[in-house]
């Protein structure tokens, strides 16, 4: 596990966006897994910024979802398709044939889960999927409680959860279920991505990183990951025993690894 800590939000939005963007030159058509909140708003305004005045090239990145809210029209300001149009697609040279993301309203949403792992598969697996973690140590929608090697399926939203999603929903009625990547399915993915910012999110990334691999802490899962790179501001990274470790380590490769530079 690299961990990386800068002194900012946006130092690491940046950071991920030159991640990200690396992989599009070197993987022309990657298989990227999104993930929808505030955390990653930076990381797609800098792959915006990137498209624009370097021409990096979307035209052949297949694109997945993580999650989406079950019960909730494709319409509605609150799914997370119009999160990832509004945020990403509409601004990119996407082909719509290589969208990927997940319907929360299929009439079957267990045999949809099926075929949306049977895609995955067919498609050759996900290349980087990108992730956030909730204050509760959630990972997608998978709450505390989830099993480790869970796969793509359907999620009681925890009231912690929707709590954090009130101010967002506004008027809007939250919904009590998701349809989410399983644990086991993420994992799969051959590198994850893990964002996280601010003092609020302290707590779950200490838990997740050195804490004991737990299911009440689903984010923990990736300890058993072989490839994961995790991008952290200083309040994020606020209570990391071994802070100080980490941030040595990201001076050393920020200086000396082209790949983690702006492409």
């Amino acid at each position: 596990m690299l961990v990386l800590i800068t002194e900012t939000p946006e130092a690491g939005s940046r950071m991920a966006g030159s991640l990200v963007a690396q992989a599009i030159k070197g993987t022309p058509a990657l298989r990227l897994g999104l993930a929808a909140g505030n955390t990653p708003l930076g990381l797609y305004r800098n792959l915006v910024d990137l498209h624009r005045t370097t021409r990096l090239d979307f035209s052949h990145v297949r694109l997945f979802s993580l999650d989406e809210f079950i019960g909730l029209p494709d319409d509605s300001p609150n799914s997370y398709r119009i999160f990832f149009h509004q945020h990403l697609l509409d601004h990119v040279n996407i082909n719509q044939a290589h969208l990927y993301l997940l319907h929360g309203q299929a009439e079957d949403i267990d045999a949809y889960c099926v075929s949306y792992e049977r895609l995955i598969q067919n498609q050759g697996g996900i290349d980087l999927q990108i992730l956030g973690i909730g204050q509760n140590g959630h990972l997608g929608f998978n709450e505390p409680g989830s099993s480790l090697n869970s796969r793509t399926g359907r999620c009681f939203l925890s009231a912690s959860t929707k709590h954090n999603l009130a101010q967002a929903f506004d008027s809007e009625l939250i919904p009590e279920w998701s349809v989410t990547m399983g644990l086991g399915t993420i994992r799969e993915a051959r590198t994850l991505l893990l964002l996280a910012f601010g003092a609020h999110k302290a707590e779950s990334i200490a838990k997740a990183l050195e804490g004991p691999l737990s299911a009440f802490i689903p984010a923990s899962s990736i300890q058993l990951h072989p490839n994961v790179v995790v991008v952290l501001d200083r309040e994020a990274a606020g209570s990391l025993t071994n802070q100080e470790y980490y941030l040595q380590q990201s001076s050393q490769i920020m200086k000396s690894n082209q790949w983690f530079q702006e492409p």
